[in-house]
């Protein structure tokens, strides 16, 4: 009987393995010379040794090698890590990520008040950002290590500890509308959000977040078919499938076509044009109707967020919009390249992906030519690097950007566990 266990979980892990790297049919070139941008970056990348600088051996409280944003940090942090761990996971390089977990989940329910409880950000000596939570990335990142490894076994005394941190957001962020809120801007990584409120603080139902712990739920469903828990399974893909239908139907607003943020008090939208109602393209929970206006009223506008140089992070049309110096209100973030340009794969736009890709390579390369390295952000009129130098973190998805924009291939991809992709 251990045996065809171990089997079923071997086909169940190859199975998984080729639904992260899902591919759909080829698209047309992105662009002219996109590959040549491309090669020309990774190149660049390589012989900077940027794949070593984000990994840290082991220390203090930080018992398991982890991933830092660059070489001026020490920290570990929560969506950094997962996005490293995508573009380390090509390299074939697992362990780190699973390090990351570990490490994550190694903090998660000490000493703190609620069950499932995992600071944010942590270092070796102590711990920053209470009480704000991990952002809800541990499932997928331990299914990317998972797969990157070819076996989940190393989450195994670990699995309960992950289950707990979504019980977490379930237990102490869940409105009475089923959805959940962020403490502040800090705890959603969109720092200065004008979209989410910092004071009063946990109030702000986040389109983000809705469609994060839709992910860690698809993810978790995944990991507990690999370690052999089929009702767990079952639990979270319905939990994945009843908020899907929460953020259609309670985070859209139809006259103005696009998803926004909910105040949690008053049940009304806070009509801010900010990225992160974008991310239900990338989490592939808004339906193909909403897609459709999402994406040709906003990501292709260029009066909202698309630019030459990559997608804004705030549109113009809001008052808080400062392109050359704003953090998250105007410059453009290559994560949130990335969530759009699967976004737009996601729902049959791989011609516009493909430009995207392009675009954003090319934002980098010129970068790396020009300093040395990669910058935080950009801004959206220039293509000029804002806020700090030498920042690898997830611009190292650069290094695949057009590659997966030709090809289809998603590491971020997750299968369910009925055999469809998510």
């Amino acid at each position: 009987m251990r045996t065809l266990r171990n089997a079923g979980a071997s086909l169940l892990l190859i199975l998984l393995s080729g639904a992260a790297y899902a591919r759909v049919p080829t698209p047309p070139p992105p662009h002219p010379g996109a590959r040549a941008l491309q090669r020309q970056l990774r190149l660049a990348m390589r012989k900077a040794g940027l794949w070593h600088v984000v990994v840290r051996p082991a220390a203090g409280q930080l018992r398991h090698s982890y991933l830092i944003p660059g070489a001026g940090y020490y920290q570990l942090f929560d969506w950094d890590s997962y996005f490293m761990g995508l573009a380390l996971s090509y390299r074939g390089r697992g362990h780190s990520l699973a390090g990351v977990v570990e490490d994550f989940l190694g903090l998660t329910g000490h000493r703190w008040a609620y069950r499932g409880y995992t600071p944010r950000e942590a270092t070796p000596r102590g711990l920053w950002a209470l009480p704000e939570q991990c952002k809800p990335f541990l499932a997928q990142m331990a299914l990317r290590a998972s797969l990157t490894l070819h076996s989940a076994e190393w989450l195994r005394p670990y699995y309960q500890r992950l289950k707990a941190t979504l019980s977490f957001w379930r237990q102490a962020r869940r409105s009475p509308d089923g959805l959940f809120t962020w403490f502040d801007g800090v705890e959603s990584g969109v720092d200065n959000s004008p979209a989410v409120s910092s004071r009063p603080a946990d109030r702000t139902e986040g389109v983000d977040l809705a469609c994060y712990i839709v992910r860690e739920y698809r993810a978790l469903a995944a990991l507990a078919r690999m370690l052999h828990h089929p009702a767990d399974a079952d639990f979270y893909q319905a939990r994945a499938r009843i908020l899907t239908a929460r953020i259609q139907t309670r985070l859209w607003d139809a006259h103005a076509g696009t998803f926004y943020n909910r105040d949690s008090r008053t049940g009304k939208f806070i009509r801010v044009p900010e990225w992160t109602n974008l991310s239900p393209l990338w989490a592939r929970v808004a339906t193909p109707a909403q897609a459709r206006i999402l994406i040709h009223r906003y990501v292709l506008n260029s009066r909202q967020f698309w630019t030459p140089y990559g997608i804004r992070s705030l549109a113009p049309s809001s008052p808080e919009y400062n392109p050359a110096s704003g953090y998250w209100r105007g410059p453009i973030w290559i994560v949130t390249d990335y969530m759009v340009m699967h976004g737009l794969m996601n729902y049959g736009d791989r011609r516009s992906a493909g430009r995207l890709a392009r675009n954003a390579v090319a934002v980098l390369l010129r970068d790396f030519r020009a300093t040395g390295g990669m910058h935080e952000c950009y801004n959206p009129h220039t293509g000029q690097g804002e806020s700090q130098g030498h920042f690898e973190s997830w611009d190292l998805l650069g290094a695949y950007l057009v590659h997966e924009a030709r090809t289809g291939a998603n590491p971020a991809a997750i299968l369910a566990p009925s055999g469809s992709g998510s």
